[in-house]
């Protein structure tokens, strides 16, 4: 919504003047908190004293935000649905709600009132009767409230820390013991404080400074960048602001939506530098779709992940892998060495021990009980060592220069000199020597290209050879971590299927990212003040301090 205010000023000799204000947002707040849209410096008005909401073209909705209501045209209600010409007073202002002009949703006029109209509007709604008129004094009830909390919030408190014989009893009052002058439990991370107070604050009745904070918390990262987002209340915003201690154990974070959404919400209008993934406000209705890390290198060979929306229509990872998931999950199950067998998620994918995230998958231990490396028809259980291509090459060719050497080959196609044992020590001729050689390279050769060109590399890699004849496979690149701005813990979502949330079954490709998208949390979870959802405010899946960002030398680099 886009409001045009209108605010009027009396001049003493030029007449008024007139200065025009817009406010961006679906609520008109007024009040004379400094967080409200109209700011009104007047005693008479409450911090937030009313809201006003457009209803339809020149049409407001006003509600009163406070039990004592609100004045509109002239009588005092909680909630009035006016049109355009309607007139709000508070204290000494006068709010009147206008058509709005073209490219406005709404419109209000400003114009503060003479002092005499005020005192006017005070003696005509001023009562009859005064307490004075009721002979009845407003002192002796004060003075029974002053001595009352004095006795029991003073004196008892007091009397039971200097006399101990009568602690026993005080305590267990339910007022007027020591309790009251308690500020609560301290949380967990700070228990071992005891009673030292000056350990956070530097004198009585005095908030923690941010400078007792970093004295223990030194490294920990700011939210943002200033130099990038000009956000004053940020930069001014206290530790206190959002850890409140003596809650309680484990209430030292708060946990309430508007913590993040009161700058987040509607955050790209305000703020030029803001991209629409951090307008945020309640998960349910108001959150932008998942964005993943999709893995990426520069021309220096540095991993520069881009992240990049689930809802891209040309979303695809590119990890140097040809795997279909598919026909590993096929139902009637896979050929393996022991027999047809039937594989689920967790027969490879096993979650590490904190239970947030999953382990990588490692070839020894996840592939190659089926994928087997052998080379070798005489031993054929001897496997090539999983890893570089020239390693690999390597290995295969000293296997085979080996057996050369060593002789006793049964193969009737091989020379002499490799099917004959000879003794240790034993003396070849040069020519011997060049036909074993010749031999185990042609060997090795074949080997060579058989496993990586037609038995098992081709499988899920992609291989090539160079003019050289060196081999070269695509490295494998996978996103490893694919949400780095959320927390998420698989432990958690235990209950669930695999399937709930990613469809592997019905992936044929390994390009193809299975990672669900924000409808598919939203079966369960909505935001704080859901009824019929898991409530889930923002620090439920991000935190707030940046990592990479120092608290006190900010400068954050360019994301992707």
């Amino acid at each position: 919504m886009r409001w045009q205010i209108l605010r009027v000023t009396q001049q003493a000799k030029a007449g008024s003047s007139v200065e025009e204000d817009i406010h961006f947002g679906d609520t008109l707040t007024i009040g004379r908190g400094a967080d409200q849209a109209i700011y009104l410096p007047d005693l008479r008005a409450a911090l937030s004293h009313c809201a006003v909401t457009v209803t339809g073209k020149g049409r407001y909705h006003v509600k009163s935000l406070i039990v004592a209501g609100v004045r509109v045209n002239g009588q005092i209600v909680q909630d009035a649905d006016v049109g355009a010409g309607a007139v709000i007073e508070l204290g000494g202002t006068r709010l009147t709600l206008i058509a709005p002009p073209r490219d406005y949703d709404g419109a209000v006029e400003i114009t503060p009132m003479a002092a005499s109209e005020v005192e006017d509007n005070a003696q005509r709604f001023i009562g009859k009767l005064t307490l004075s008129e009721t002979r009845l004094s407003k002192r002796w009830p004060s003075w029974i409230l002053f001595l009352g909390v004095g006795f029991f919030a003073l004196l008892l408190p007091l009397l039971a820390h200097y006399v101990p014989a009568g602690r026993p009893v005080l305590d267990k009052l339910p007022i007027g013991s020591r309790d009251t002058w308690q500020a609560g439990s301290l949380a967990s991370a700070h228990h071992f404080f005891g009673e030292n107070c000056t350990m956070c604050h530097d004198g009585g009745f005095a908030t923690v400074k941010d400078s007792a904070c970093k004295t223990c918390h030194a490294n920990v990262g700011a939210h943002a960048d200033e130099k990038r987002f000009a956000l004053g209340t940020l930069g001014d915003a206290d530790c206190a602001h959002c850890h409140r201690d003596h809650n309680g154990l484990e209430a030292l974070v708060r946990a309430d939506q508007e913590l993040c959404a009161d700058c987040h919400r509607d955050l790209p209008a305000r703020e030029k530098n803001a991209n629409k993934q951090l307008d945020a406000a309640d998960f349910g209705t108001h959150h932008p779709g998942f964005m993943v890390n999709l893995p990426a290198w520069n021309v220096d060979g540095q991993f520069t992940p881009i992240r990049t929306a689930l809802a891209s229509s040309d979303l695809t990872e590119n990890s140097g892998l040809n795997f279909p998931h598919d026909l590993h999950l096929a139902a009637e199950g896979i050929r393996g060495p022991d027999g047809d067998e039937v594989l689920k998620c967790e027969t490879c994918h096993q979650p590490e021990p904190g239970g947030a995230r999953l382990r990588p998958i490692d070839f020894e231990a996840n592939c190659q009980r089926c994928h087997r490396l052998t080379y070798s028809i005489r031993e054929a259980d001897r496997q090539v060592t999983h890893g570089k291509p020239a390693l690999m090459k390597a290995e295969i060719e000293e296997f085979f220069a080996r057996e050369a050497l060593e002789g006793g080959f049964n193969d009737v196609n091989a020379p002499t000199v490799v099917r004959i044992r000879r003794r240790p020590g034993q003396p070849i001729t040069p020519q011997e020597r060049a036909e074993a050689l010749s031999w185990s390279r042609q060997q090795a050769g074949q080997a060579i290209d058989n496993l990586f060109n037609s038995n098992a590399c081709t499988y899920c890699h992609t291989v090539k050879t160079d003019q050289l004849g060196n081999l070269d496979v695509a490295p494998v690149r996978v996103s490893g971590l694919w949400f780095p701005k959320a927390r998420f813990s698989h432990r958690m979502h235990d209950s669930m299927k695999c399937e709930d949330c990613h469809k592997a079954r019905e992936s044929d490709r390994s390009t193809q990212v299975l990672m669900p998208d924000i409808d598919n949390c939203r079966q369960c979870h909505a935001g704080e003040h859901a009824d019929d959802k898991v409530p889930s405010t923002c620090i439920t899946c991000h935190g707030y301090h940046e990592p990479r960002l120092d608290l006190n030398a900010q400068g954050l680099p360019e994301l992707r």
